[in-house]
């Protein structure tokens, strides 16, 4: 009866200190819970949290306002396979920048950007520019201008435009690509 009672008392202290030593999930990532609004791990503002870590990623953070810049969105080519949704931005760049080259100008700006030591900044999707100004820009953070900021989406029409949205009123609309626009690029963590 004795041996039992030890057993069980060693496995019962042992169960114990294993919950309060074991890491939880997300410290065991590195990573922590962030509120939007928040400042994120490169200093920028995270602006959107899917809820979940998948692919490596579960918030977008926008870099800080002093490495905005402007530029044209690149040669008058169509790229195929861009999107628009939340989590596209960082694929729609790597596209414009392997059919482009360094013609994919506001992309390739936006993966050359280096904040904080982090360098895995990307050119946003139209529907991540659009969660950009509603969590941020509608809330007075981030230090937005009232102009036209790029997104990484093709139009989708024929003359291959790209969308952009404007940040006084936050309409979007595609225009010609050799326009020269905003661009605030953004990470995911």
């Amino acid at each position: 009866m004795k041996k039992t009672l030890v057993v069980v008392s060693a496995t019962i202290v042992l169960l114990a200190l294993f919950a309060c030593t074991r890491p939880s999930a997300q410290a065991a990532s590195g990573s922590r819970t962030y509120k939007l609004g928040d400042t994120g791990p490169a200093g920028g503002i995270v602006f959107y949290d899917r809820g979940f870590t998948e692919g490596g990623w579960r918030y977008l953070e926008a870099a800080p306002a002093g490495t905005e810049f402007t530029a044209e969105w690149g040669q008058h080519t169509d790229v195929a396979g861009t999107e628009t949704k939340v989590g596209s931005g960082k694929r729609n760049t790597q596209l414009i920048i392997a059919a482009l080259g360094e013609n994919g100008k506001a992309a390739q700006l936006c993966a050359r950007l280096n904040v904080n030591g982090y360098n895995d900044w990307f050119l946003p999707s139209r529907d991540e520019l659009d969660s950009m100004y509603i969590t941020l820009r509608e809330r007075g953070l981030g230090n937005f201008l009232n102009q036209i900021y790029w997104s990484s989406s093709q139009s989708g029409n024929l003359n291959g435009d790209a969308w952009y949205q404007w940040f006084g009123g936050g309409s979007q609309d595609s225009v010609s690509k050799d326009n020269t626009y905003l661009v605030r690029a953004v990470r995911a963590f």
